[in-house]
């Protein structure tokens, strides 16, 4: 986990320190039990919940258990462990997604600064790492799943291309994406991963970048200005792929 995306977790802990614990949760019976409630509603520093413990509100908050109320309380720790240790499930991509369902839109000025600064730190985490470290595609659909409008994140991925330090990493980001989260077939462009259901516009966001002509340019200039074989090749196995 890169600095910047720690020092973001801490301020979502800091911008909703004020939220109470709750002192009760509703739920469906049929996907949370008693023993789940009373796991979550310990007097233990939320910094310190497990992420056993934590599961299944994760796994069912925002539609058969709890209310924003609740979330707001225990956000911060859902999305530590989302982008850090993982739950197993549920997946990064619907964890960051109960964002959605509770409006966070509508949520207090620095509540929203809080979330917007760590969802922009896990995007240049990601693009910072190489696929072997983290899944592009998995956090740009997490991403999407919170965010309407996803240009902020495309021109950030497109000025990494350009940053010397940053190309080989977005570069070698980007081929993951074309490789394994992207089809062309017949003329019709798609998104792979099943969370971007329901986001019609958010992937075709994407779908559209992919494919512009500035994107190609940026491209070209990465290319010419590369001065590794290995991210030559990477930019090279790109323009196969568009």
């Amino acid at each position: 986990m890169s600095e910047s995306l720690a020092a973001a977790i801490n301020s979502l802990y800091a911008a909703f320190a004020r939220v109470p614990r709750p002192i009760s949760i509703d739920y469906c019976q049929c996907c949370f039990t008693p023993e789940d409630g009373r796991a979550v509603l310990t007097d233990m520093p939320i910094r310190q919940l497990p992420a056993e413990a934590l599961r299944p509100y994760a796994a069912n908050v925002m539609f058969t258990v709890g209310s924003v109320a609740d979330l707001r309380y225990f956000l911060p720790r859902l999305l530590e462990i989302a982008c850090g240790e993982g739950f197993s499930w549920p997946d990064l991509e619907s964890v960051v997604g109960r964002l959605r369902f509770a409006e966070w839109s509508s949520w207090q000025d620095e509540e929203r600064d809080a979330i917007r600064t760590f969802l922009a730190a896990l995007w240049a985490n990601a693009l910072a790492r190489g696929p072997d470290e983290e899944d592009v595609d998995t956090v740009l659909c997490a991403i999407g799943n919170a965010e309407d409008d996803l240009k902020p994140y495309l021109t950030e991925w497109a000025s990494a291309l350009t940053r010397p330090p940053d190309r080989p990493a977005a570069a070698a980001q980007l081929r993951s994406l074309l490789d394994s989260g992207y089809r062309s077939d017949r003329n019709k462009r798609r998104l792979t991963n099943a969370f971007w259901q329901d986001r019609d516009r958010q992937a075709e966001q994407v779908i559209t970048w992919l494919s512009s002509a500035d994107l190609q340019l940026t491209l070209f200039a990465a290319f010419d200005a590369a001065d590794s074989e290995e991210t030559l090749q990477t930019l090279a196995d790109i323009d196969d792929l568009v």
